[in-house]
């Protein structure tokens, strides 16, 4: 007997056994869309960090899928990209996102954002 625990890990991803967080996240009110195999939806960004996302959602999606995000990040920022996050918990309010492979470039973006909000909630 074959024992199924949902779609495989995302390739690179690490096993989370309890959570734990190695990056401050910043609470935030952005609006993000995101695709994977057969799933494509929308939804909001409401913290961040440069490992990670939570995300209010009324779409549907499997824990341990992955997906590609599209953060629309506020002016004067440039929307980021992450290649391949996968989803590491949900529950009525929406879903835990781990950043699994982010190109250099997006990634130095996403920082810049981070760093701005860092000083944004210091001032």
């Amino acid at each position: 007997m074959h024992r199924h625990d949902g779609p495989p890990a995302c390739p690179g991803s690490k096993k989370v056994t309890m959570e734990r967080r190695d990056s401050p996240r910043y609470e935030i009110n952005v609006p993000l869309t995101f695709s994977g195999q057969a799933i494509v939806g929308q939804g909001v960004v409401t913290s961040l960090s440069s490992e990670g996302c939570h995300v209010r959602s009324d779409d549907s999606v499997p824990v341990k899928a992955c997906v590609a995000l599209q953060v629309e990040l506020p002016a004067p920022h440039e929307p980021c990209t992450v290649e391949v996050a996968e989803v590491r918990w949900k529950d009525s309010a929406g879903f835990g996102l781990a950043f699994v492979h982010v190109h250099a470039q997006e990634h130095a973006r996403l920082q810049r954002f981070i760093d701005w909000l860092k000083r944004a909630q210091n001032n």
